[in-house]
């Protein structure tokens, strides 16, 4: 149950509870009313007929003082729960039950003969009064009054009983709520501020068993989708500064050959009497070389630093896919033929696509400058954009197309393929400042080694996704896959 609606019904359950106890009483009062009432009214009328009997005899009334009445009634009328009252015709009160003075006390007689042979049933007496006559005149008329005591004391046991029985429930739902407080409330509240106390300290998650389903348990839930948040951030922020730290290190190790290479023939060129003029233009245009190596070196980590925080979002643009495409794909002929390299294109899109020019331009000179660097002369490097409904093109390896198919269902593609060796570390080869075996010539300073991890961050903001086949004795793809429009038809990522 939701401690909302437990809280509710305990609310209502305290506040109902002497309207409860005031309505048990009424509903016991009535019942021992209609159960004693009846009885009592006959008996009280028996009784009353035996009083009146008496109380009929004219010489009660021919006395003035009240010291010898008393000394004619019976002692059935001197009773405590009998009241008498006797007047003359006149209206003079001659005796008074109650009264101990026995003093005479003139009553109005309007007052005195009104309501006369009316039996009065009220909640603590039987009351009537009544005339006497002698020859057809009226002597006097007398009051009894007969207390219902039994009936009034039944009201105060059913009183009592009902006092009772609500403090007796009172106690039980304030024992239960204080139980359930403790139960839904104390406890689960009370674990709940252990394991944070701990996680804080320890940094340990805890996991709680037995949540309930209510509140505090949705709140344990929450806490514990914290602790895990929290760890992986942690777990995040850790292997960003490791690669942070990687980063800086491997960058002071690449930099520093073109470095001192620059230092080199630069204190060359000081030496200008040592120098030929063929030999001086030679170390000129290396400087200009190393520099411009350099500095793509530093547009490397600038654009992968900025690739790698969560806040650098690119601008992307709806723009036709195949002239886009066309013009991706402009530009590589001329670097294939300077390689000695064949370069096949494929350009199979049709409909529209979010891209951001620049960015994919430079996605695309990576892949290419790797494909480039690792294709043997005379081989082939195959080009291709290709939208969900067309087939891939037929020099694609043969070993690779079920996957790629699979790979690409709903999307469009972008695929770099090379001939050549293939990659030994694919788990690594994504990895910023990786770099293979056969990377690590005197060829080397022409590569960072973050040009594919730049290459997967691009693709990543273009909400997509990168993923490689490279295949023995055959060589490597690399595919982007990227959501394009047809028409009205979306292909949803």
């Amino acid at each position: 149950m939701k401690i909302r609606t437990w809280l509710i019904i305990s609310y209502l359950i305290v506040m109902l509870l002497p309207l409860v106890a005031a309505y048990g009483f009424f509903i016991l009062v009535q019942e021992w009313n209609q159960s004693k009432e009846l009885t009592d009214t006959l008996e009280l009328y028996e009784r009353m007929e035996s009083i009146e009997e008496e109380l009929q005899s004219p010489t009660l009334y021919q006395n003035s003082l009240g010291s010898n009445i008393e000394k004619k009634l019976s002692p059935e009328l001197k009773t405590t729960d009998i009241t008498i009252a006797l007047y003359r015709y006149d209206g003079l009160r001659i005796y008074q039950s109650e009264d101990e003075s026995k003093m005479l006390i003139q009553v109005d007689r309007p007052e005195l003969f009104k309501n006369l042979y009316q039996y009065d049933l009220s909640y603590d007496s039987l009351t009537v009064k009544k005339p006497v006559y002698q020859n057809d005149q009226i002597l006097g008329i007398y009051e009894v009054s007969v207390d219902r005591s039994e009936w009034v004391e039944g009201i105060q046991n059913r009183r009592n009983i009902m006092i009772f029985l609500s403090f007796a429930l009172f106690l039980i739902v304030y024992i239960v709520v204080i139980f359930m407080l403790n139960r839904k409330l104390n406890r689960p509240l009370n674990k709940l501020m252990r394991g944070m106390s701990n996680f804080s300290s320890t940094q340990e998650p805890t996991y709680f068993q037995d949540k309930k389903k209510d509140e505090i348990g949705k709140l344990m839930e929450h806490f514990e989708q914290m602790q895990d948040e929290i760890k992986t951030a942690q777990f995040q922020a850790k292997q960003e500064q490791e690669e942070k730290q990687l980063m800086m290190a491997s960058f002071s190790h690449d930099i520093k050959t073109p470095l001192t290479s620059l230092q080199a023939y630069a204190e060359a060129l000081q030496d200008e009497d040592s120098l030929t003029n063929k030999e001086r233009k030679e170390y000129l245009q290396i400087l200009k070389n190393k520099s411009i190596h350099i500095k793509g070196m530093i547009e490397d980590l600038t654009l992968y630093a900025k690739l790698q925080s969560s806040q650098y979002d690119i601008e992307l643009t709806n723009v036709d896919a195949e002239e886009f495409f066309e013009m991706l794909f402009e530009g590589y002929d001329e670097l294939a033929k300077k390689q000695q390299v064949h370069l096949v294109k494929t350009n199979a899109v049709d409909g529209t696509c979010d891209m951001n020019d620049q960015q994919m331009v430079r996605y695309l000179d990576n892949l290419m400058s790797n494909a480039l660097r690792f294709t043997p002369q005379g081989m082939t490097i195959g080009l291709a954009a290709v939208d969900a409904m067309q087939p891939l093109p037929d020099w694609v390896f043969s070993e690779a197309r079920e996957g790629i198919d699979q790979f690409r269902e709903g999307h469009g593609i972008l695929l770099v393929q090379n001939d050549g060796p293939a990659i030994q570390d694919k788990e690594s080869i994504f990895m910023p400042f990786f770099q293979g075996e056969e990377a690590r010539t005197s060829n080397q300073t022409k590569n960072t080694g973050l040009g594919l991890n730049i290459a997967k961050r691009i693709a990543e903001k273009h909400q997509g996704e990168l993923k490689l086949w490279s295949i023995e004795n055959r060589g490597t793809i690399i595919v982007m896959k990227f959501r394009i429009e047809r028409g009205n038809e979306s292909n949803e990522k």
